[in-house]
């Protein structure tokens, strides 16, 4: 009797939980879907949901069904699903379009549709890892939501010796597949910015913290490139770089950073410019596109290329000691 009624709870338990998978992979596949159209009819929805290899019944998508959803979509990922009478339903959130957080979830959303409707592909499909380091990004945000601080152990990648700081954590960042924490220690005046791979040990404390009024996480990066932040040996600036035929389009496509534009346009080069601070982590990331890009100003990030240039030649002539 105990058994057969462990067994009952255990099933329905089973059915639950793939009951919610069921539902959460449909609510995907409807965002996905209204993305992709830019507007749709909910009649146009019923008809690719019979037609969509998650659907294993091929049964219609009913209009009390599809409402439902909408709601369930608004309360768990933010997106609101709007009517126009004359085009349909739609994506109502502007900052889908946008670098944000939204646009991040709609695009891991959308692959992670792709891979479910295509489950024969799954290993043909190749996505990049992450290094570790993702287990403390959980407790980072949890700390941030609740305004606790954090008492991190840390070795930098240069250092044999670790060290024990607490920080505030202000913000998150994920460059180059690898998450970085914005922090300010408890005895620093500012925030200082800490890559997750490199985090040994990590625990909530009691103690409260707020983010500054005056702190905004894409303005304290929106001057630089990538994760670095150094306003005490560096300053935003102009930087123009010329950029040969076969790699600017790459540059059109994905710009490296949010200010850049293209100023002149010639038959086999062009000409983008940019107002950022010219990194150490600037100056390698242009030095991997080799003689595809030159940079044409500022004058002293022009002397720092070369100078990697220089080296690099010293190197493979078996000149050069580090």
């Amino acid at each position: 009797m105990c058994r057969t009624l462990a067994d009952k709870w255990f099933n329905f338990a089973i059915d639950k939980k793939t009951m919610a998978k069921s539902y959460f992979n449909r609510y995907v596949w409807l965002l996905d879907t209204i993305m992709q159209h830019g507007h749709i009819t909910q009649t146009d929805l019923s008809d690719l949901w019979q037609r969509s290899a998650l659907n294993e019944h091929g049964d219609p998508l009913p209009p009390r069904t599809f409402h439902n959803h909408r709601e369930a979509i608004l309360d768990m990922f933010g997106i609101d699903i709007k009517f126009d009478k004359t085009l349909g339903y739609y994506i109502a959130n502007e900052d889908l379009n946008a670098n944000g957080i939204r646009n991040w979830l709609m695009t891991s959303l959308s692959v992670n549709n792709l891979v479910n409707e295509s489950s024969t592909l799954r290993d043909r499909i190749i996505l990049e890892d992450i290094p570790s380091g993702q287990e403390f990004l959980k407790k980072i945000i949890t700390a941030m939501k609740e305004g606790k601080m954090l008492e991190m152990e840390y070795q930098k990648f240069e250092d044999s010796q670790k060290f024990r700081v607490v920080i505030a954590p202000y913000c998150v960042k994920l460059f180059k597949q690898r998450w970085y924490v914005v922090g300010k220690p408890s005895d620093a005046q500012k925030p200082r910015i800490y890559a997750l791979d490199r985090i040994k040990g990590l625990l909530q404390t009691r103690r409260d913290f707020k983010v500054p009024e005056k702190f905004d996480a894409k303005d304290y990066f929106s001057n630089w490139f990538g994760i670095v932040h150094d306003d005490i040996n560096y300053r935003p600036e102009k930087i123009r770089l010329k950029v040969w035929d076969r790699q600017r389009h790459y540059f059109k496509t994905l710009p490296i950073h949010s200010s850049q534009q293209e100023v002149e346009e010639h038959e086999e080069w062009s000409i983008f410019e940019y107002f950022m601070a010219p990194t150490w982590d600037l100056e390698h990331e242009l030095l991997q596109y080799n003689d595809c890009v030159e940079v044409l100003e500022p004058k002293s990030l022009r002397e720092a290329i070369k100078e990697h240039i220089s080296n690099m030649k010293d190197v493979y002539d078996g000149k050069y000691n580090a």
